[in-house]
């Protein structure tokens, strides 16, 4: 029979067993996170609070634990511990400081008494961060409270009212989906704080099409008057420029404007002048010659004029001044007043005469005067004679009636007619049966006596 203290040894011995097969099978395996930073152990812990003593984990009254400190510990359990820290939250001009465990916005505002109204803007680190989404683990926070503040907003004639926290209207007109374009004019400038109600006015800028002589740009612009608009576009009037409507018309509703580059310039032109021809008797010249006494000089005329170009093209010219700047010189013609009586041998004799001078010669008769036989006239010269060979017609007023010439091919002959001739022009007179056609060139020869006042020039035949 086995002796009682051995028996007691045994018991014994199998109580150590059992309790160590109880502590190798109440062993956990359990991850904490204090903050974002995990640890894990194995622990045989019961509690949550026990599994963090084990970690070296000591919650303040402040932390929160999940699970609960006192909730049983289960195997791969994970506990959250969120450490109370230092929170400062800027709101309504007024700065409240507290601890907390809480990671929320929305929440430690609620904890601070700070209501959050709708498009009021929470800053963490002066980032926006929405209010309920858990702040990043740090040691510390500052929290800022923007107040949303009332836009009053009028586009051309719409008006839009909205609230906005942005701290500037830029950026507050960029929330509400309000696109601004580099011409639009907005009043104030997109860079104002915004630090309590605000009108703003937005005056759209329309599409425009400038044409310029370099071509056409396409651009945007608010601007009150075409001028401005121009020179927003960089290309201001100067001087003489002008557009199309005018400088201070309001922007067209087609959106096209045209720029017109003037310039002018005063230039000094001059032309020459022509001289005239002055007639001189010269008494050692041969009648019926002539010599250049005098050459003749042109002067010359000299005008301001003012020059208009537009888009580089001359649009008008304007004399402004005209003055003489030199007078032109006559040229003076000598002609000749020296008589000398010549003699000349013809089929018709010896002649005499006192000047020879080149005439063209053409012929006529009663019958080819142009006069109407029924006519008193008819047949009857300018003197007063009948027609009849040797009577001839010339310009009387160089001519006079009554003067003797001879005419080769024709024979002698008395000025006594005219008609639409001038000058150096004669026509031979003859009765229809005897008459011959003449056209050409011939000499005239003056007969003596030489007449006491007669013509010392006659100038080329012509018709009247």
């Amino acid at each position: 029979m086995p002796d009682v203290k051995q028996l007691r040894y045994a018991a014994l011995g199998l109580i150590l067993i059992g309790l160590l097969l109880l502590g190798l099978a109440s062993r956990k395996d359990v991850a904490v996170i204090v903050n974002g930073d995990v640890r894990t152990l194995t622990t045989s812990a019961f509690t949550v609070n026990g599994a963090l003593n084990a970690a070296g984990v000591e919650l303040a009254s402040l932390d929160k634990s999940l699970p609960q400190p006192d909730a049983w510990l289960r195997h791969n359990a994970i506990i959250q511990v969120t450490q109370a820290v230092p929170v400062q939250v800027l709101a309504d001009d007024e700065v409240v400081a507290l601890m907390t465990a809480e990671r929320m916005p929305a929440n430690i505002l609620a904890l601070v008494g700070v209501p959050l109204f709708p498009n009021d803007r929470v800053l963490f680190q002066g980032v926006p961060q929405a209010s309920a989404v858990n702040l990043p683990n740090a040691a510390a926070y500052t929290l800022q409270v923007q107040r949303a503040q009332r836009i009053t907003l009028q586009i051309d004639n719409d008006v839009q009212i909205f609230s906005s926290a942005a701290p500037t209207l830029g950026e507050a007109l960029w929330e509400n989906g309000v696109q601004l374009f580099t011409a639009d004019d907005l009043q104030p400038h997109a860079d104002t704080p915004i630090s309590g109600p605000l009108s703003v006015t937005l005056r759209r800028a329309q599409p425009l099409q400038i044409v310029h002589s370099a071509g056409t740009i396409d651009t945007r612009s608010s601007a009150r008057t075409v001028g401005a608009a121009l020179a927003e576009a960089g290309l201001p009037l100067q001087g003489l420029d002008y557009s199309i409507p005018a400088e201070g018309e309001a922007l067209p509703d087609n959106g096209q404007v045209q720029l017109v580059r003037v310039a002018e310039e005063v230039v000094i032109e001059q032309e020459p002048l022509p001289f005239g021809v002055e007639f001189q008797a010269v008494d050692d010249l041969p009648l019926d010659s002539t010599a250049i006494v005098q050459g003749g000089e042109f002067g010359l005329q000299t005008q301001r004029v003012r020059i208009r170009m537009e888009d580089g093209e001359e649009v008008s010219r304007q004399v402004e001044d005209q003055w003489v700047a030199r007078e032109p010189q006559p040229q003076i013609e000598g002609y000749g007043t020296q008589i000398t009586i010549q003699t000349m041998e013809t089929p018709h004799g010896t002649i005499e005469y006192y000047r020879a001078v080149e005439f063209y010669a053409t012929s006529y008769s009663p019958a080819r005067s142009g006069t109407s036989p029924d006519a008193p006239w008819y047949g009857i010269t300018a003197c007063g004679e009948p027609l009849v060979n040797g009577f001839v017609g010339v310009d009387l007023d160089y001519v006079p009636c009554g003067t003797q010439l001879y005419i080769p091919g024709y024979g002698f002959a008395t000025a006594m007619d005219t008609g639409l001739i001038e000058g150096a022009w004669i026509d031979l007179g003859y009765t229809d049966e005897d008459f011959q056609l003449w056209h050409q060139y011939v000499i005239v020869y003056f007969l003596t006596p030489v007449p006491e006042n007669f013509p010392l020039t006659i100038p080329p035949g012509t018709l009247k």
